[in-house]
């Protein structure tokens, strides 16, 4: 069964769409800062989540190092000249414009959360008190994500999108692994890019190159599904965890925490990749 291209929309539904997404988008950033920073029970999860890291670590470090070194200022500018030039290339003007604001205001706004706006209140459950939410290397790979997805060929749009957002997940795991973040960064970080991902699309479009392809509406359809059903298995994990978190949790509740936080990460990272290759296959009516 082939999946053809989706009816055109009129501009004013997409402009609608991408609003709300970019909304939904910051909410989610605060409501997980709220269930998992401020509240005693998620401080407890993710600490659980965080010692079941461990595991593993020594075989898994290296390599994840290598994905982590790769984040710096320098990389940043590369990929915004690389997305400019790809959307100049194509006369996309506006989307030209939608990749300096994409990458820019996501991680400024990262930077901003975690330093001047969100903080992370004692309760006792671990010595680290300073705030960590959103992840900044995440930020950056979402937003090498985001980029790809908004100037890559409508031919090759699923492509970029599969590739960029495996890039970004694996970072934010690469950044769990390393004890560096816990789940609750990581996925604040996709939400960021999420929410500027959608604000950019406002920016771009109704020039964003289109309609979709078979590939891509499947793509997306599959994206979907499976940030559904990782979705419901980081729920089962994490309703576990709730109910055996302890003092001294043996290896088996340390693994299910772990497993459940990087279910949870790859659940917001589906979501985030499928929702903004709607945003930019949703090609408006002309």
């Amino acid at each position: 069964m082939s999946a053809g291209p989706p009816a055109a929309r009129p501009a004013g539904t997409l402009r609608r769409d991408a609003a709300l997404t970019a909304v939904l988008a910051a909410v989610g950033v605060l409501a997980v800062w709220w269930v998992f920073v401020v509240t005693s029970l998620g401080q407890r999860v993710e600490s659980t989540a965080l010692e079941g890291s461990r595991i593993g670590r020594g075989r898994l470090a290296e390599g994840s190092q290598t994905v982590l070194d790769v984040v710096s200022v320098l990389f940043l500018v590369v990929v915004i000249a690389a997305g400019v030039a790809l959307a100049l290339a194509q006369r996309q003007w506006r989307a030209a414009l939608a990749v300096p604001l994409l990458v820019g205001g996501a991680n400024v706004t990262t930077q901003v959360l975690k330093y001047g706006v969100l903080t992370r209140p004692d309760l006792g459950v671990s010595e680290a008190v300073a705030n960590s939410l959103p992840s900044g290397h995440t930020t950056v790979a979402g937003t090498v994500a985001a980029v790809a997805v908004l100037v890559a060929p409508p031919r090759w749009r699923w492509a970029a999108t599969l590739a960029g957002w495996a890039y970004a997940g694996g970072t934010g795991l690469a950044t769990m692994v390393n004890g560096w973040h816990r789940a609750s960064d990581v996925a604040a970080a996709m939400l960021v890019v999420l929410l500027w991902g959608a604000l950019a699309v406002l920016v771009a479009q109704p020039h964003l190159p289109g309609p979709a392809h078979g590939p891509t509406t499947v793509t997306r359809r599959l994206l979907l599904l499976a940030a559904g059903f990782a979705g419901l298995l980081a729920a089962l994990s994490l309703v576990l965890t709730a109910a055996t978190i302890g003092p001294g949790a043996n290896r088996g509740e340390l693994l299910v925490a772990y497993g459940g936080a990087v279910l949870g990460v790859a659940a917001v990272t589906c979501l985030t990749a499928g929702l903004l290759l709607h945003l930019h296959t949703a090609r408006p009516a002309s």
